[in-house]
């Protein structure tokens, strides 16, 4: 990640401006190196063998929970540090694998574009990671990987096969149903510029710019619902996050370095929207409020925007949960005219 790391409304403890709905709260921190924050003891996790496979057994609830809440303001980084040992791999050991052999096919054919198309290397790179993730189904020229998973909270200690213990309970991670169901129904990125509305999107901001060059570069922000809640000063929320990506294309696409500009303005049910305080103990609404990030995902990456509350009463056509408003993405290369937009919408 760049040094220049905009933390997200969920994790910031950095610089804090007040404001009001039509006023923006920026975010704004510089990291410092990799540290690793020990939040359970050895004897809470162990890594054990499940049907010919490692995975990551968690003691109890209790741990789990714990572990999940010490996450909301850590990096994939340093959880995977935590969860890494002797003969586990992990989905986001497996993804940095991925994306480094799908980065060096697209950089061996671009240093030299009149040798053969690289169909087969193409075709073998997929064949090999077919059963943990999911690939671009409209665009030939994008082989990046995607995590099957709903949200790559999990990766850092679920295994290929997507699970991992609880005791002696086995949890399998939530996953996508289908390739549309996170890719959408098919709307063409390749030729001209485009770029998402709110009349037509949903959940999804994304555009894709030719720059003076040629080269197209492509910004997305997908947010999504975290399986299950937390408690906050005896009320219950549900956790959002939200997949930033960033992509160039010459003649391939691959990851890409970007200042990505993420603004959004969201309202919540319950108390609202709003970040848990860095210490835990009380909530911090920022519901309804303009919120801007500016990141580099370098390709992909998930990152917290916090956390909404639940309605007491619910029933008759009112939802339990609900998380409603706007969201726009640019980025340094892509002009703030030119930005993505779509509508946020999750009814539970």
């Amino acid at each position: 990640m760049d040094k220049k790391t905009v933390l997200l409304a969920s994790a910031c403890t950095l610089l804090m401006i007040s404001c009001s709905n039509d006023s923006e709260l920026i975010n704004v921190a510089e990291t410092t190196g990799l540290q690793t924050k020990a939040f359970v003891g050895e004897a809470d996790f162990q890594i054990v063998d499940y049907a010919g496979d490692k995975c990551i057994q968690f003691k109890n609830d209790s741990v789990f929970n714990a572990m999940l809440w010490e996450m909301n303001d850590m990096s994939e980084e340093e959880i995977n540090n935590i969860f890494s040992g002797v003969g586990f791999v992990s989905q986001w050991q497996l993804m940095q694998e991925a994306d480094q052999e799908q980065e060096l096919i697209v950089d061996n054919y671009e240093k030299d574009l009149s040798q053969p198309w690289p169909a087969h290397q193409i075709k073998e790179f997929k064949q090999k990671y077919d059963d943990v993730f999911m690939f671009e189904p409209y665009d030939s020229t994008d082989f990046i990987a995607h995590y099957k998973l709903k949200g790559s909270t999990y990766s850092p200690f679920v295994n290929r096969q997507g699970l991992f213990l609880i005791g002696d309970s086995v949890v399998h991670a939530s996953v996508y149903e289908s390739l549309e169901e996170y890719f959408g129904p098919g709307i063409s990125l390749y030729g001209d510029d485009m770029s998402t509305s709110e009349a037509t999107s949903t959940n999804k901001a994304e555009v894709k710019y030719t720059k003076s060059d040629g080269t197209f570069v492509k910004v997305r922000a997908m947010p999504a619902l975290e399986d299950g809640t937390m408690w906050i000063a005896g009320k219950e929320y549900k956790k959002v996050k939200c997949e930033l990506l960033s992509q160039r294309k010459k003649v391939l696409w691959k990851r890409h370095h970007a200042s990505v500009h993420f603004r959004y303005q969201l309202k919540g049910s319950g108390l609202g929207f709003g970040a848990p305080a860095p210490q835990g103990g009380y909530f911090i609404s920022h519901d309804n409020q303009v919120i801007l990030n500016i990141v580099d995902p370098y390709g992909k990456e998930t990152y917290n925007l916090g956390v909404f509350g639940k309605n007491d009463r619910y029933g008759n056509g009112v939802p339990m949960w609900s998380l409603s408003g706007r969201m726009e993405i640019w980025s340094d290369e892509i002009p703030e005219s030119k930005r993505g937009t779509s509508k946020v919408d999750f009814q539970i």
